[in-house]
């Protein structure tokens, strides 16, 4: 009976996941606040409201391009990502 049951699942699918992680609008980003101050001083005074965050990308299994990023962005909630400073995207398409 439980040969049955898999065959009449939906074979799993992969897909690329990418997770952008960036501090949340009115935190303090130091590292942003030093990557500009050094950007000006390099020449690059154009440069302004820099932030940086940081990219996860992974590849995720997963019957549909929804449910892998359902998937993600637990992940990012349980760990990935501190709700409380910063906010994070994610963007899922089929691997290649």
């Amino acid at each position: 009976m439980r040969f049955l049951v898999t065959l009449m699942q939906k074979p799993m699918m992969s897909f690329y996941a990418e997770a952008i992680i960036t501090p949340r609008a009115g935190v303090l980003d130091t590292q942003g606040k030093a990557v500009e101050k050094t950007l000006g001083r390099l020449g690059y005074e154009n440069a302004g409201n820099v932030r940086v965050g940081r990219i996860v990308t992974m590849t995720v299994k997963a019957n549909e391009k929804s449910e892998a990023a359902e998937y993600v962005k637990s992940m990012c909630g349980d760990l990935l990502a501190n709700d409380l400073i910063e906010t994070y995207t994610v963007t899922v398409r089929e691997a290649e």
